[in-house]
């Protein structure tokens, strides 16, 4: 667990950078972090810091062999590729969406700050302070932090991610007065965002299994009641729409059944999505 945290090298989530970062590495996937620096103008530890965001944020992978990343090279997710070619400033709603998505849930790196918050404090919070949020993770993760510095610095990160204009404030998760934290009703995006979003933590998680229950989508970590702090009825509302397109079918029985109608891959939401803008 102590290897995700501390990530951002103390650099917090700034989307023109972290599109700078996404254009640089479209064009140079071979890139180095020094070469990463000079192509975004910056210095070296704010390039590690982005290579970091680029990643915990679901828009590249570094893969190769070797230690270090001079024998490593920059890969672009389908989400970082589609990005890329759609919505490379980030400033599209439903790009700063999923995002969070990426943030929120636990792939090869987890954002630990970020998991917390979204999965586990958030649904049952109305307000809080930042100390309130920076004891509940410390409470959380104090056996397994390894950086310790960490403890403290990625959640109040993590709080800033939301309540900044260049970062994730266009979200409206957070809202801030003071010092105290107000969890606010959330700008949600579109059905098809909430369908990425739905079908990529369904072939993650539930891959082996066409049917879930209501609930599961409603209360589950990485769901989209959780991912988009969304109430059972606002839940209810994106699986009819989803319905609506075709992608699912919702029985409202007892069991309350979600079936998953269309065996395609999350990415083919996303770039409908972008292809109707």
């Amino acid at each position: 667990m102590g290897k995700t945290m501390g990530f951002f090298q103390n650099f917090n989530l700034d989307l023109r950078r972290l599109s700078d970062a996404l254009i640089y590495i479209q064009d140079n996937p071979t890139a180095s972090q020094e070469d990463l620096a000079r192509g975004m103008s910056v210095n070296k530890p704010v390039a590690a810091g982005f290579s970091g965001w680029l990643r915990h944020t679901g828009l590249a992978n570094i893969v190769g062999n070797g230690d270090t990343l001079a024998k490593k090279s920059y890969q672009l997710t389908q989400f970082g590729q589609l990005v890329a070619r759609y919505d490379p400033t980030l400033a599209n709603l439903g790009t700063q969406w999923i995002l969070h998505y990426y943030l929120s849930v636990k792939r090869d790196e987890a954002s630990d700050a970020w998991y917390v918050l979204i999965n586990h404090y958030l649904p049952f919070q109305t307000n809080f302070t930042g100390d309130k949020f920076q004891a509940y993770f410390e409470n959380m993760m104090e056996t397994d932090a390894k950086n310790r510095s960490a403890l403290t610095k990625d959640p109040a990160s993590a709080l800033y991610t939301y309540v900044r204009p260049d970062a994730l404030a266009k979200l409206h998760i957070l809202e801030k007065q003071n010092n105290t934290y107000l969890v606010s009703r959330p700008n949600y995006p579109s059905p098809l965002i909430v369908g990425y979003m739905l079908f990529d933590w369904w072939q993650h998680r539930y891959d082996y299994t066409n049917t879930l229950r209501f609930s599961q989508l409603c209360n589950e970590e990485e769901s989209i009641g959780r991912i988009c702090l969304a109430d059972v009825s606002q839940v209810r509302r994106f699986i009819t729409d989803l319905t609506g397109l075709g992608y699912l079918s919702f029985s409202d029985t007892q069991h309350e059944p979600v079936n998953r109608l269309r065996q395609l891959q999350a990415s083919s939401l996303l770039e409908r999505y972008y292809e109707q803008r």
